[in-house]
């Protein structure tokens, strides 16, 4: 053989190694940034999250749950496993354009169990040549340094996973039943007084600004379920920054007070992480608020005697300040197969099946998607 295809081999093993090392430090030491279409990571999550999303829908409740808990924790595994395995195939090429030939043979297989044995250990009886025993240590550095990676990453994922759970079980309506916008002003607005809600919604925003980090940083994390029925972080991030509009709309004196910022702070956490997940804009996004829902919240602003704007101008301030990730918002709730609304610890036992027919009818909509697309 020429020098020519030699050269060409080793360097499409170095390309394939420099891919593997710049993906897992984008993805686990850089963290920043729009992941690219032609990494390994987004190659990854894009095709096993739509396979495991689209198989869950279809599944029974109880094995559709446990296939969207598992998959987390089992897709960081994987992905190890896939950088890994190129890796290995990276070495491999490098050393056959080399011409490292272990045991004498010309066994591709031969190989490609050297590559693997020594991106875990090296291989210094098996290597031949002081420039092939260099690059083994090499490969035992990006192997072990990538393990290495994985597990020192692992404890700012859990720990930011256990952070952004704990707070959802603050999150309660004493009446039981699902948490709506209007519910989350009325709990926090007694006696006529805003004072607690403003500052529910400022304790909020800087639970929003928690999850925006982390979740921009590691944006699998976002694939995580929480542990309690009915509670979901981003059912969570929508009712509260709805409750947040809906004051910084309907209440005079709300759109300079904390309401607000929550409301810019829960619209930009929306936005910049479906964005993160690459999740695609719609042309003509629909839209979810209507007369009726804002009739409905009006009465219950109104029963609580708080001081309101006209409810012509709310309605438009109310629709200005939502259009920006309403929609969003409703595409991460799908996206995530996570069940429309939030249901409180106080509501776990007293509403198990609307629980149920919330998370079917998310199941649904993914199957019904799906099969439109």
């Amino acid at each position: 053989m020429t020098d020519a295809p030699h050269a060409l081999t080793v360097a499409a093993g170095f390309v394939l190694i420099l891919l593997v090392i710049g993906d897992a430090t984008s993805t686990l030491i850089r963290t920043g940034g729009r992941t690219g279409r032609w990494r390994p990571t987004y190659l990854w999550y894009a095709s096993t999250w739509r396979v495991l999303r689209a198989t869950a829908a279809r599944l029974p409740a109880r094995a559709s749950d446990f296939a969207l808990n598992i998959y987390p924790s089992s897709s960081v595994l994987g992905l190890l496993v896939l950088w890994l395995t190129a890796l290995t195939m990276g070495w491999a090429l490098v050393f056959w354009g080399l011409g490292e030939r272990p045991g004498g043979t010309d066994s591709w297989g031969m190989l490609i169990y050297y590559a693997g044995t020594s991106l875990l250990t090296p291989a210094f009886g098996a290597a031949h040549g002081s420039a092939v025993q260099l690059l083994s240590l090499v490969e035992t550095l990006t192997g072990l340094g990538t393990i290495a990676l994985v597990i020192s990453y692992l404890p700012a994922l859990y720990g930011a996973y256990n952070k952004r759970e704990a707070r959802l079980l603050t999150l309660d309506d004493p009446l039981g039943g699902r948490l709506t916008p209007s519910r989350v002003i009325a709990v926090h607005a007694g006696q006529r007084s805003l004072d607690l809600f403003y500052r529910f919604c400022a304790d909020w925003e800087m639970w929003t600004a928690d999850v925006l980090e982390s979740h921009v940083s590691y944006p699998m994390l976002a694939l995580f379920r929480s542990q309690h029925p009915g509670q979901s972080w981003i059912t969570a991030l929508g009712v509260v920054t709805d409750a947040a509009t809906l004051a910084t709309a309907c209440i005079v004196g709300a759109d300079l007070r904390e309401p607000y910022f929550l409301h810019r702070r829960g619209m930009r956490a929306v936005v910049d992480i479906a964005e993160r997940l690459n999740i695609p804009q719609p042309r003509q996004p629909e839209t979810w608020l209507n007369l009726a829902a804002l009739e409905v919240a009006w009465a219950e602003l109104v029963d609580l005697g708080l001081p309101l704007r006209d409810k012509g101008e709310a309605w438009e301030r109310l629709q200005a300040l939502r259009a920006p990730y309403g929609y969003r918002l409703q595409q991460l709730i799908d996206f995530l197969l996570a069940p429309h609304g939030f249901w409180g610890d106080s509501a776990e036992a007293t509403v198990a099946e609307e629980v149920e027919r919330a998370a079917a009818d998310a199941r649904l909509r993914a199957r019904t998607r799906g099969a439109a697309s």
